[in-house]
C-alpha cells in the first residue's frame, strides 16, 4: 500500500503538470485537441518529472517503475482521449480536459509502482494489467460509437426540433457539428446530394437544409434576414409569399431559398441547382428525426 500511495503521488505530479500545459496550450479550430491530446513538450514532461519525482519519493526500483508508469499514463491517456467529446458538444471550458490527463497519469504510475512491489496474488496482478491492456485494445473500435453518442446528445442539447425533409431523388450527406453554449444562435444544418451525383458538381447539385427555433422568426423575417444574412446583400431580390405561409427570395447566379415553419421549427431551404418548386415540394417532406439518425451523418472533426 505505501508503494501505491508514492506510485499515486508521482502521477498526480506529472498528471498536474500535464493538466497546466493542456490548459495553456492553443485551441485548434475551437475544438477540444492542441493538434491531438499530446505534444512532444508534453510527451517530454511525462518522462522527464515522473523520472524525477520518482526518485525523490524513493520509489522501489524507481528507474523500472518510473519508465513503466510513464509508458502506462501515455497508452491510458491514448485510449481514453478516445472518448472524449468535443468541447463544443458539451459547451464546457476545454481546459476541464486535462482531467483526463491527471486521471491517466495517477492511473498509471500507481498501477506500476503496485505490480513489482506486491508478493500474493499473483493473479490480481495479471487481472488488473489486463484490463488497462483490454481498455487501450478495445478503445480503437469503440471510439467511433463514443463520438456518435456524444454527438446525438449534443443534438439534444441544442434544443432545435429535430426535422429534416426527405427530399426525392436526394439524400441526406452530411450534416454539420453541433455547437453547444457558444455565441450565435443554435441551429441544425444539413446538406442533401441528388442520388448518384453525391460527389459531382460540388454545392450547385446540393439543397442547404437550416433549421431553427421557431421563436426566432416567422417565416416572413426569416426570408427578410436569413440566416446567413450577409451572403444575401449583393444581388438579391425581394421576398415573395407563396403558399400557406412560405416564402421564396432569389440570389445571384440563380439562388434561390424557401422558408416556412414546420413542426415548432422555422426552416430555411436553399440551393443554387434546384428550381423553386423542388424547395416547395421538399418543404412539404419535413418530418422528425433522431438525434442519432443525424450524428451518423455528422464527418469528424478530428
Amino acid at each position: 500500500m505505501r508503494e501505491m500511495g508514492r506510485g499515486a503521488l508521482v502521477g498526480l505530479a506529472v498528471g498536474a503538470v500535464e493538466a497546466v500545459m493542456w490548459a495553456a496550450g492553443a485551441d485548434w479550430d475551437g475544438h477540444s485537441g492542441v493538434r491531438g491530446p499530446y505534444s512532444l513538450g508534453m510527451m517530454s514532461a511525462v518522462f522527464l518529472i515522473g523520472s524525477v519525482v520518482a526518485a525523490l519519493v524513493r520509489l522501489r526500483r524507481w528507474p523500472l517503475v518510473a519508465f513503466a508508469g510513464e509508458i502506462a499514463t501515455l497508452a491510458l491517456g491514448q485510449a481514453l482521449w478516445r472518448f472524449v467529446p468535443e468541447t463544443t458538444f458539451y459547451g464546457f471550458d476545454r481546459s476541464l480536459l486535462g482531467g483526463v490527463h491527471l486521471m491517466s497519469a495517477v492511473a498509471g504510475f500507481t498501477v506500476a509502482a503496485w505490480a513489482p512491489a506486491s508478493t500474493r496474488r499473483w493473479w490480481s496482478r495479471i487481472a488488473v494489467l489486463g484490463v488497462l491492456a483490454a481498455l487501450c485494445v478495445l478503445a480503437v473500435p469503440l471510439e467511433e460509437p463514443a463520438r456518435r453518442w456524444h454527438l446525438a446528445r449534443a443534438f439534444e442539447l441544442l434544443e432545435v426540433p429535430l426535422v429534416a425533409p426527405g427530399i426525392a431523388g436526394h439524400r441526406l450527406s452530411e450534416v454539420q457539428a453541433p455547437t453547444v453554449g457558444g455565441a450565435g444562435e443554435p441551429v441544425i444544418q444539413l446538406e442533401y446530394r441528388r442520388v448518384g451525383a453525391e460527389t459531382a458538381g460540388g454545392s450547385r447539385l446540393a439543397i442547404q437544409v437550416i433549421v431553427r427555433r421557431v421563436s426566432a422568426a416567422t417565416a416572413a423575417e426569416a426570408c427578410a434576414t436569413p440566416y446567413y444574412a450577409e451572403s444575401w446583400q449583393d444581388g438579391s431580390g425581394p421576398c415573395r409569399a407563396a403558399s400557406r405561409d412560405r416564402w421564396v427570395r432569389y440570389g445571384w447566379e440563380g439562388r434561390v431559398a424557401v422558408f416556412t415553419q414546420s413542426g415548432g421549427s422555422l426552416v430555411e431551404l436553399e440551393s443554387h441547382g434546384v428550381e423553386e418548386t423542388a424547395l416547395l415540394a421538399a418543404a412539404e417532406t419535413i418530418r422528425p428525426t433522431t438525434a442519432e439518425t443525424l450524428a451518423a451523418q455528422v464527418h469528424p472533426v478530428r
